[in-house]
This record gives C-alpha cells, structure tokens and sequence, in this order.
C-alpha cells in the first residue's frame, strides 16, 4: 500500500472539497432551473427538444449525486487514515 505525505493528503482533500462544492453548485443551479416557469412553445418540435434536454440535464445530476457519494467515502477515508 501507498503511503501519502501530509502534504498530499492536504491535497487530494482540497481537490475532493472542491469538486463537491462544484458539483452541488450545479445541483443548485439546476433546481432554479427547474423552479422557473415553463414557457409556451408554439412547435412542439420545440417543446420536445426541451424536454429532452431537461432530462439530460436530470440524468446527468443523477450521476453526478453519485459521484457525491464517492467523494464523501474518500474524505471519510482520508479521515480514517485509510
């Protein structure tokens, strides 16, 4: 097994509390999204292409909540110390 100095411990804590800190700021900007009112689309071509990316959208937060769960059992890790 690999053992880290302090310094990079530091390090991979930083670079994991930041890209969470990323990540929910996304999450927040997507709920804000979602919480403006849906506008009247003439064509429903349109309306779809909306629909679609607002699912993309959903999917990839979904991925991205997992990814939270990741970094918060590698930060519980670097606690542990394992």
């Amino acid at each position: 097994m690999t053992e880290f100095t302090k310094e990079q411990l530091e390090m991979f804590e930083r670079l994991l509390l930041n890209q969470k800190k990323d990540l929910l700021q996304e999450s927040v900007r997507t709920v804000q999204q979602m919480n403006e009112p849906i506008e009247a689309f003439a064509d429903p071509a349109d309306r779809a292409s909306w629909e679609s990316e607002s699912i993309r959208g959903l999917r990839i937060r979904d991925r991205e909540r997992k990814l939270l769960e990741k970094i918060d059992a590698a930060l519980k890790r670097l606690v542990d110390g394992t």
